[in-house]
């Protein structure tokens, strides 16, 4: 269901300091307006401290609020002080009230027209009465006026061109980490055969020329170096040259190459490179205002420099929600909700922006055409003796090869690091291993963990409903992993107010590099280390819940009954705030009753 609007249109003032935020559309009705102060360059000057703080939050562990987190929402405040005062607030109150009568999201969709404005994080705005960030509760984007313009009907799969572009001159960045990257964030939705990722070989002007003219493209995925021409006031991406140097692109002149495919894409996602944090070659609002001002429907772009874990977590969120047929503002906030669960203390969801010309649905993403019916003669079985590798006996036979994970539909128990046996290094290898194998999810993976030691099988979450688990309802049942070393895991499963979850859980793992430190679903059941925990009614370590939506946390245990009270996705963790030293994982099967 679509979110309902309030519209809030801000600009200069009548005196110099002065802006005037003035309500062009809201589901409470009026359309009243406000003059307020700020100052601009002041807060604009605290914007490298702002982004100092963010990234750092990446990498810090909070049990009350942090430094960072103070600066951050002392901006906030003053943001929503500002353009939220009087009866411009009182017009947002009743259309919060109103929506969510309704059962409705309210997209706050704000139109920047005084310069320097966009500058500022307006993404940070921070309601103190109810002590909650607008972004984090309700999509918010910046506007762009434009002409209605129709859904576009997509029989899938959603194509996306993933551009990478590292041309001599600048800071390198790592090619084959950033595809790995955006692969394992797609992944279960490309087994899905909602989503096809292609990549752009040929990162020149004409390459992109040539690729555009290929197909039909829907979303551009551009990673790479951008900036600010204050000379040609407009943003500019740099493209490998014919002679492997920088080519800088205006954003005017990408909108018209873009405008060559057809359709033009109506998306374009800038991810802002790691190697260069912190300067301003990584700030991509500029470029993407110019090109939603040029003509694009919606760009997605970094507004501060990025950690590897958080872009990744915003483009797992962020594309789930687009394959699921989200508003690209739902999506967006999607995307900060994955960065949210990605570290606790994390302040890098505040970092993706949005630009939107016109409606938030972009895309309206058909059911995935069935499969072709299989040959009506049975197979043959494979031949066990024939001397060949297993691999090439089921490339030989899909059909059998597919059909085992299919059968291992149980919770599953988690083979234990072998603590005693193994080496150091062969332990933290096996914990990356099922670290890449979680981030890929949607398929059976078999992890096997230090020599001689038994292998475990675990199936991702069914995202699109396919059938994992063998229930007939789309999306209705999950079985995943959950890591003990990570944050809140996404489920994959959404309900709404009267649903409830059914949730059992098995495994084992551990709390530190001793065998001692052994536990299963339910914890430490001895009561030990309570200072350790996220809430006090469960014990340490054990498997606890939340909707992506509220704040509450449930402890779920070794299983438990969850009754829906708002609408969200489900996630899933332990009961730990100390992470860094845990291993293993516990397998978890959901059922969603509707």
């Amino acid at each position: 269901m679509d979110p309902a609007v309030l519209e809030l249109e801000i600009g200069s003032g009548p005196e110099p300091g002065s802006y005037v935020a003035r309500v062009l559309r809201s589901v409470g009705g009026g359309e009243p307006s406000e003059t307020f102060r700020l100052d601009l360059d002041e807060l604009v000057d605290r914007r490298p401290l702002l982004e100092a703080s963010v990234l750092s939050s990446a990498v810090s562990a909070r049990r009350v609020m942090s430094d960072a987190e103070a600066v951050l929402q002392d901006v906030g405040r003053r943001l929503f002080d500002a353009a939220f005062t009087g009866s411009v607030g009182t017009a947002y109150r009743t259309s919060i009230a109103v929506a969510s009568e309704r059962g409705l999201s309210v997209q706050v969709s704000l139109r920047l027209t005084a310069p320097g404005l966009a500058a500022l994080p307006w993404e940070a705005l921070y309601d103190a009465d109810t002590e909650r960030y607008l972004c984090r509760k309700e999509p918010l984007v910046r506007n762009v006026p434009a002409a209605h313009t129709p859904v576009l009907q997509i029989t899938p799969p959603l194509r996306v061109l993933g551009m990478i572009s590292s041309p001599r001159g600048l800071p390198l960045l790592d090619v084959e980490q950033e595809r790995d990257r955006l692969e394992q964030a797609l992944g279960p939705h490309i087994d899905a055969g909602r989503v096809e990722l292609s990549w752009l070989d040929d990162l020149t002007w004409d390459g992109l020329h040539a690729k555009l003219l290929e197909g039909s493209w829907h979303v551009l995925h551009f990673i790479g170096h951008g900036a600010y021409d204050t000379s040609t006031d407009e943003g500019v991406l740099a493209f490998v040259g014919r002679d492997g140097r920088a080519d800088h692109v205006t954003a005017s002149a990408l909108a018209d190459l873009l405008d060559e495919a057809e359709p033009t894409p109506r998306l374009v996602v800038l991810n802002s490179c790691q190697s260069g944090a912190g300067g301003p070659t990584d700030l991509f609002s500029g470029t993407a205002a110019a090109l939603a001002r040029s003509g694009i429907r919606a760009v997605a772009a970094m507004q501060f420099s990025i950690s590897d874990t958080a872009a990744l977590a915003f483009s797992r969120g962020f594309y789930t929600a687009l394959a699921r047929n989200r508003g690209i503002d739902e999506a967006v906030r999607s995307g900060r909700i994955g960065i949210l669960g990605a570290g606790r203390g994390t302040l890098e969801w505040v970092t993706p922006v949005l630009y939107l010309r016109g409606d938030a649905h972009l895309f309206d993403l058909g059911p995935v055409p069935a499969p072709r019916e299989p040959a009506a003669h049975p197979p043959e079985p494979p031949h066990a003796g024939d001397g060949r590798p297993d691999a090439a006996q089921e490339q030989d036979h899909p059909e059998v090869a597919a059909a085992a994970p299919v059968a291992a539909a149980a919770p599953v128990d988690v083979v234990a690091p072998a603590h005693a046996e193994a080496s150091p290094d062969g332990d933290a290898a096996s914990r990356s291993s099922r670290r890449r194998a979680w981030i890929i999810a949607g398929a059976a993976g078999a992890l096997a963990i230090g020599a001689g030691i038994a292998v475990a099988a675990w199936l991702g979450p069914t995202l699109f409903g396919d059938g994992t688990g063998g229930s007939d309802d789309q999306g209705s049942t999950a079985e995943l992993a959950v890591p003990l070393n990570l944050d809140w895991v996404d489920v994959g499963l959404y309900c709404t107010l009267g649903d409830e979850f059914v949730i059992e859980v098995s495994g084992r793992g551990w709390l530190d590099e001793t065998a001692d430190s052994q536990i299963g679903p339910e914890g430490l059941t001895s009561g030990e280390r309570p200072e350790d925990r996220v809430i006090a009614g469960a014990n340490t370590g054990a498997v606890i819940g939340k909707l992506d939506t509220t704040p509450e946390i449930f402890p779920v245990g070794t299983g438990t009954t969850y009754p829906c009270p708002a609408q969200g996705g489900l996630l899933l963790g332990v009961n730990d705030t100390d992470l860094a030293d845990n291993s293993g994982e516990f397998g978890a099967f959901v059922t969603l009753n509707q």
